[in-house]
């Protein structure tokens, strides 16, 4: 049986030594592994973890600056309270900033995420919905605990 197994093997394998001098009884004798070679697992798990790091992120369409008011996006005094700045990992607000801790919904124009919030002293976890609508240049975001969405135009 151990020379049917020894007949099935394709091509060469460098690792194993088979001492050919009596057939029937053969013996395979395992080396030990070669360092210089990679094992797919461990690739398939650090590609993994790049991908997951990479998960996190908010999509592009939803990047940029987005105001309530057409005042938002323009103020140089520093009162744009409708003012929100959406980037790949994050939200900044007048006086708070979100960064983006769980994707849980990423669809085209609809993206949901958990956030980590900190403004004023505080800290809160709170989910965000952003959508799109109007060829992209409305977003109306909606967060867990407030039941009607804000809507920001986005600043040109």
């Amino acid at each position: 049986m151990l020379l049917a197994l020894a007949g099935c093997q394709q091509g060469n394998d460098d690792n194993i030594a088979i001492d050919e001098t009596n057939t029937a009884n053969a013996v395979i004798e395992t080396l030990p592994p070669d360092e210089t070679v990679t094992n797919d697992a461990d690739n398939a798990d650090a590609n993994a973890s790049d991908s997951t790091a990479g998960a996190l992120l908010i999509p592009a369409a939803f990047r940029g600056r987005w105001g309530m008011v057409p005042d938002d996006c323009t103020s140089t005094r520093g009162d744009a309270k409708g003012l929100i700045i959406v980037d790949e990992d994050g939200i900044k607000f007048f006086e708070s900033q979100a960064t983006l801790t769980k994707v849980t919904g990423n669809f085209p124009e609809n993206f949901t995420g958990t956030f980590a919030f900190t403004g004023e002293g505080e800290n809160w976890t709170n989910s965000q919905n952003l959508k799109l609508t109007g060829s992209s240049n409305t977003l109306l975001r909606k967060q867990s605990d407030i039941a009607q969405p804000f809507t920001y135009k986005r600043c040109a």
